[in-house]
């Protein structure tokens, strides 16, 4: 993460805030990457780093309208890692107790119900049966002492190596990190079969260090924070919390995270991520993009781009760039967007002259290249996201818009461009 702070502007805040107040100011400077010193509390706050497209490809040191490209080369290409016998955050360790204040350490967050958060916890754990780390992103409400309730999505990677731990009557041994390169941050935030998410961080930052404890886990040497412990049998409440689409998430009952070993830098800087903000939509619909463009191009070779709007949470709206070659291709790649990525409710369909990351030149495209009656496409009664609180049971409509102009007889859908 430092040395991705070296290559950009960021703000520093040194007028101390109080924690309460963070939230409000991150929206009020609009996420942009600020460096905020807190009153009460040693470790300064860094956010914002990956709140952009334009973000994301410096982080990955690439141009904004090659990030599909890239992701797909590195997925295909995913690379080793290094292993190193040192790491800055070995400079202080601190053994965790009942009897110990966790937030002593950490700057917890009070976003919402007077309930302390970690948002930028990455857990990484040796899959079973697998010869492989996984690493994902997990939020932890704080309990008190050393212990946290973590949220874990049934079925999901994480899941699946706690559920296989409590077969065998054992606790899930876990390292948790904050404060990583954002490609790191990037990387965890995928999800595919047998995917080691670090491998692709390598691939990412094209060499990546990892440092390996007695226990095996292996995290990047250059993390502000690593948290060892374990995943336990305990389960507490977690939430209510604010989801990416802003709305309260529900109350769950989770299982307990028991914090054993804390270790940190020199001043460190411990990293956090606005619930429900574009740092949340960026990791959450970045990694969707690439999976969209591809089974897309499976049924429209001629893809171009594929965007999932801020405004639909980078979750549940997209717009897709083709290059159109026959009469129906725009509903052929409603339907192919629709199927790749389960949780989106819309898909728009325009052609290669309207730039799908302006919203309003596709707003244009609908407006002077659609008839409802023709060009609109609704699926009812389908399984979308859990995360849309106007589904029932995540059971909702879909729809498609072909905002693509036809192939003859069209010059009266081009702009004039000056």
């Amino acid at each position: 993460m430092r040395s991705f702070l070296k290559k950009i502007d960021y703000k520093k805040h040194e007028h101390p805030i109080n924690l309460k107040e963070l939230p409000r100011k991150i929206c009020s400077l609009k996420e942009k990457p600020s460096l905020f010193t807190i009153k009460d509390h040693d470790v300064p706050i860094i956010n914002g780093l990956l709140h952009s497209r334009e973000m994301i490809a410096r982080a990955l040191d690439i141009k904004k309208n090659e990030i599909i490209p890239f992701i797909l080369n590195k997925l295909e290409n995913i690379k080793s890692y290094a292993f190193t016998q040192d790491a800055p955050f070995l400079a202080h360790e601190i053994k965790l107790n009942a009897s110990q204040e966790v937030d002593n350490y950490l700057p917890l967050i009070d976003f919402y119900g007077n309930k302390k958060y970690t948002t930028s916890s990455i857990v990484i754990v040796k899959y079973p049966g697998e010869d492989r780390l996984n690493a994902s992103f997990h939020r932890m409400m704080y309990l008190g002492d050393n212990k946290f309730s973590i949220r874990i999505v049934a079925q999901r990677h994480l899941d699946n190596a706690y559920q296989d731990a409590l077969q065998k009557g054992k606790d899930l041994e876990v390292a948790i990190v904050f404060g990583v390169h954002p490609t790191i941050e990037l990387a965890a935030a995928f999800s595919a079969p047998r995917l080691d998410e670090l491998q692709l961080a390598s691939a990412f930052l094209r060499n990546l260090s990892l440092f390996t404890f007695s226990n095996g886990i292996s995290v990047p040497s250059e993390a502000e924070f690593v948290l060892l412990g374990k995943i336990t049998r305990e389960t507490a409440e977690e939430g209510p919390f604010i989801d990416l689409t802003g709305t309260l998430d529900q109350v769950r009952q989770q299982p307990v995270f028991q914090a054993e070993i804390l270790y940190y830098r020199e001043d460190p800087l411990f990293r956090i991520i606005l619930p429900g903000g574009n740092e949340h939509k960026m990791l959450m619909g970045i990694p969707q993009e690439p999976r969209i463009y591809k089974m897309v191009s499976n049924t429209i070779p001629t893809v171009r781009n594929v965007v999932l709007t801020p405004g639909g949470n980078c979750w549940l709206h997209a717009v897709v760039q083709i290059k159109k070659r026959t009469e129906g291709d725009g509903k052929n790649a409603i339907l192919a967007a629709l199927a790749a990525h389960p949780s989106l409710k819309r898909v728009i369909i325009v052609d290669e002259d309207i730039d799908i990351t302006n919203l309003e030149e596709v707003e244009w495209a609908v407006a002077t290249r659609v008839q409802p009656d023709k060009d609109l496409l609704i699926i009812p009664n389908v399984k979308g996201s859990s995360l849309d609180p106007s589904a029932k049971y995540s059971i909702t409509s879909k729809w498609g818009i072909d905002a693509t102009k036809p192939l003859k007889d069209n010059e009266g859908y081009l702009k004039v461009r000056f």
